[in-house]
């Protein structure tokens, strides 16, 4: 191969790596924190077709939370928080994940008052659980770190 021909490939492949993933946030309610939140519920998404609702259970649990996840009818009334979500995916012979969207509302609310977006913009592999721990730790900073573990 000459030189300008691996000039090319290298210029294409650098190309290729040099997309990355954004994450935008969203506060509808400004002053909005998580701080006295223990009880979340995370509802359903009907196309989740990747085990994003488990995925999220996973991760709260992990940081000490109570969750519970399942249809808007099966939540508990002692909920204090909503976790709403919406995913993509992409297949370049592997399926990726290209955007989740969580949000944060009251149970007794319709909209959300916080939000957090991830995009990623190249089509390679980056795991899924990586990606879910990322952006719900960003949804509860967006708000104000909760205080983990305190009941």
């Amino acid at each position: 191969m000459n030189a300008v021909a691996r000039l090319c490939l290298l210029l294409l492949l650098a190309a290729g790596l040099a997309g990355c993933a954004n994450i935008e946030r969203h506060n509808a309610v400004p002053g909005r924190n998580f701080k006295e939140v223990r009880r979340f519920f995370v509802l359903r998404n009907l196309k989740d077709n990747h085990g994003i609702e488990e995925r999220l259970v996973r991760a709260l649990r992990a940081r000490g939370f109570e969750v519970e996840s399942g249809p808007e009818t099966l939540q508990p009334a002692t909920a204090q928080v909503v976790i709403g979500y919406e995913d993509r995916w992409a297949w370049d012979f592997s399926d990726h994940m290209v955007m989740l969207k969580l949000s944060a509302r009251d149970p007794r609310a319709a909209f959300p008052y916080a939000s957090v977006t991830y995009v990623k913009h190249v089509a390679f592999s980056t795991d899924a659980e990586a990606v879910v721990g990322q952006v719900l730790g960003e949804l509860l900073a967006s708000g104000g770190e909760p205080q983990k573990g305190k009941r």
